[in-house]
């Protein structure tokens, strides 16, 4: 195979850029007023000071009753983590991400080690009518819209270190794989957006979450980037800063998916 000269990747890197989008300044606000509360009381007096329209205040809607969740964990000892599997901490610590888009009908979020439906096509592309139907890559969660997959993501039980080996396969190999494959069954559906086209995957092991971005600057590469791990608070003292981050982080891959 061919490598990349710098010209190229030099190129590739800077041909028709998807960076992350900026924060609603309306959700940024609301999650910093929430910085230097320390105790679960004093956050549930804020939390509780006025509650927000669903179709008005959408995003604040969507921030207040994740605050309230996670209080809830807290207030339940939900922390450190011991057995859970991977289902619960879907179903009670990364709520949020289902959540948000409960306000786009034309988009719907499956759990449950679904299979891929792009993964399946790509995969049986060249499939001989004698031949068996190969199954695609399965996902914790998929990303559905009336365009087809446009996202998907990988959950651990335990967060291993950024060298893990689970955490590895999942940033390097398998959902990357699974974006690509989304990328490709969109870029056939609507070939003039090509350049305009992203899938975006969450990667969560334990309690740490990073997003990642692929987009498909070239007829024949696609590009893959990365954020910075953001971790859920482990601490009452840390709720503020730990979950702003995180809500901040899934409210831009939303607005990446959607738009």
């Amino acid at each position: 195979m061919k490598n990349f000269t710098k010209e190229e990747i030099e190129e590739l890197e800077g041909k028709s850029p998807h960076p992350l989008p900026e924060i609603p300044e309306q959700l940024l606000n609301y999650l910093n007023d929430f910085i230097g509360l320390t105790t679960i009381e004093a956050l549930e007096t804020r939390v509780r000071k006025r509650y927000f329209d669903f179709h008005e205040e959408f995003y604040l809607d969507w921030a207040q009753n994740s605050i309230q969740n996670v209080l809830r964990l807290f207030h339940a000892k939900y922390f450190p983590l011991t057995t859970q599997t991977e289902a619960d901490i879907i179903r009670r610590v990364y709520t949020f991400i289902d959540t948000i888009f409960d306000d786009k009908h034309n988009l719907d979020v499956r759990t449950g080690e679904m299979e891929s439906s792009a993964s399946s096509d790509r995969r049986n592309l060249l499939r001989q009518p004698d031949e068996r139907k190969k199954h695609g890559h399965k996902s914790d969660m998929l990303f559905i819209s009336f365009k087809g997959e446009v996202g998907c993501t990988e959950v651990g039980k335990k967060d291993a270190g950024d060298n893990g080996t689970k955490e590895q396969n999942a940033l390097g190999l398998k959902l990357p794989k699974m974006l690509k494959d989304q990328m490709w069954k969109l870029v056939h559906l609507f070939p003039e957006n090509r350049s305009d086209l992203v899938t975006v995957g969450l990667v969560m092991m334990g309690l740490k979450l990073r997003a990642v971005i692929l987009d498909n600057p070239s007829t024949y590469v696609c590009r893959v980037k990365k954020t910075k791990p953001y971790f859920f608070p482990t601490t009452v003292e840390t709720i503020a800063s730990d979950l702003g981050m995180l809500l901040g982080v899934t409210s831009q891959a939303y607005s990446m998916i959607m738009f």
